[in-house]
């Protein structure tokens, strides 16, 4: 009886003790942000934005005056012309939950198979450049849909059989679509890879859907979360990376993995443009679909 009166005026006593805590916390230093990529047969497509506070307030005011930089002057480039790309805002892509909402898009280049390209922004004073390239493609030898176990045949993952071209170092990054359900390609957990264990030879690979923001805790209490389920019809894209590129996207899944662990060593990201924070890169995509009974 004393050891738990004890316990209680402890705990009241620490409770006397708190006090409210007002922690002014740093504003980020103002940087440019860039996300532009182009793709074999599609026009190049840059998105341009502030960093921000990872406190600050999400709603279409924010986005629209204080994230996405609208004014911006866009040039790419594949050494014989030059594209001015356009403003555009995708209301669909807002009223779907995707990403990008906002962004710049070509429409003299498309891009084509060992192509090479140079990215040109003057945006808030600032000049911001890039280079880019699109590799030789590799599709998939073929794809499949396995039931996990326990989920009464209903979800489950993509497997693929892919063969790596032995006389080239090759990168690659996974994207999947559900038709009717994804607005855009979403990439896959884990999308990023290389073939340094794998070079020539064939492999198999599990494919687990991906989430385009991991940072939203309800996404971890679906029951779909990372599978694909019965009755999907999956566009999945295989896309050949240079090393630029796939530094940046390796390094970029990395840091969001770790999630701020303070245990882990800290990531720095490869940026692949000057002048900002970001990346500009080339996609050598090959499409396969797996309808799923």
């Amino acid at each position: 009886m004393k050891k738990f009166l004890f316990i209680i005026i402890a705990i009241s006593l620490f409770a006397s003790c708190e006090k409210e805590l007002d922690i002014d916390l740093p504003q980020p230093d103002a940087k440019l942000v860039v996300e532009g990529w182009i793709e074999n047969g599609e026009y190049p497509v840059v998105i341009v934005t502030r960093n921000s506070s990872y406190f600050a307030p999400i709603d279409t005011n924010f986005l629209m005056d204080s994230l996405f930089i609208t004014d911006a002057l866009v040039i790419v480039s594949d050494g014989f012309q030059s594209d001015t790309l356009q403003p555009f805002l995708d209301v669909a892509a807002y009223q779907n939950g995707a990403w990008p909402i906002f962004y710049y898009k070509g429409s003299k280049i498309l891009g084509v198979e060992n192509g090479n390209y140079s990215l040109y922004i003057e945006a808030e004073g600032e000049v911001i450049t890039g280079e880019a390239s699109i590799p030789s493609l590799v599709a998939f030898d073929t794809l499949w849909w396995e039931a996990e176990a326990g989920t009464g045949d209903s979800l489950g993952y993509i497997h693929a059989m892919v063969t790596d071209n032995g006389s080239e170092k090759n990168y690659y990054r996974i994207f999947s679509k559900r038709l009717g359900r994804d607005y855009n390609f979403v990439p896959v957990m884990e999308s990023i890879y290389d073939d340094i264990y794998f070079n020539g030879l064939t492999f198999e690979y599990e494919i687990m859907r991906g989430e385009l923001n991991y940072e939203d805790e309800e996404i971890f209490e679906d029951d779909e979360f990372g599978s694909y389920k019965s009755g999907d019809t999956v566009v999945v894209k295989l896309s050949s990376i240079n090393k630029a590129h796939y530094d940046f996207w390796r390094t970029l899944e990395e840091d969001v993995m770790a999630g701020g662990n303070p245990f882990t060593n800290p990531v720095t990201i490869r940026h692949t443009v000057e002048g900002a924070l970001g990346v500009f890169g080339g996609y050598g995509s090959v499409l396969d679909t797996v309808i799923i009974q």
